[in-house]
């Protein structure tokens, strides 16, 4: 890959390891301001914060089980970071596996709502937006960051991860059935 395009794909690494490790951490001091950790918030029509007990509230919202993603999100993004600084390709699975985790959490918890909401409401609605475009600016990042990571020049040996325009081999395209090898030293 070339040197620009690398560089501009590792900037989206890096924007999102920061933004893991930002969210995670004023999560975190947010669910560690509540009083009582079991305690249960959820989210009212207009944004505000209602205090229920935790009789049947989704678990997500629960400041217990909010923390505990806000801290794994916190070491997944810190492994990710520093393997974005190493460009180690191993360390982009921990950070994948949270996001797919705690996408599917997210969406099961969207498509509960269809019980109080018509289904173009939440079809339709800004959530279902960001539901779609993240996950797949954030999986598209990753595998090309796998990608990158995967054939460095110091690593290639051979393996066909070298891009035309570094390779010292002509090119040759033929047209017919035959080809012919004999000029390729």
């Amino acid at each position: 890959m070339e040197r620009i395009f690398s560089g501009y794909i590792k900037a989206h690494g890096y924007a999102i390891a920061v933004a893991a490790l930002t969210f995670g951490f004023i999560f975190a001091i947010d669910v560690l301001q509540v009083d009582d950790l079991r305690q249960t918030r959820s989210l009212d029509d207009s944004g505000v914060y209602l205090d229920r007990p935790s009789g049947g509230t989704y678990f997500r919202m629960r400041p217990l089980g909010q923390l505990i993603f806000s801290l794994v999100w916190i070491l997944a993004g810190f492994i990710f970071l520093v393997g974005m600084a190493l460009e180690k390709k191993e360390t982009i699975f921990p950070f994948a596996t949270i996001f797919a985790i705690d996408w599917s959490v997210i969406l099961v918890q969207h498509l509960t709502k269809l019980e109080r909401r018509s289904f173009h409401e939440v079809v339709l609605s800004v959530d279902t937006a960001v539901l779609v475009v993240i996950p797949v600016y954030v999986g598209f990042t990753l595998a090309v960051l796998y990608k990158l990571f995967e054939c460095r020049p110091s690593e290639t040996d051979g393996d066909g991860c070298d891009d035309i325009e570094s390779s010292d081999k002509p090119v040759k395209f033929t047209l017919g059935d035959e080809f012919d090898d004999s000029w390729v030293s």
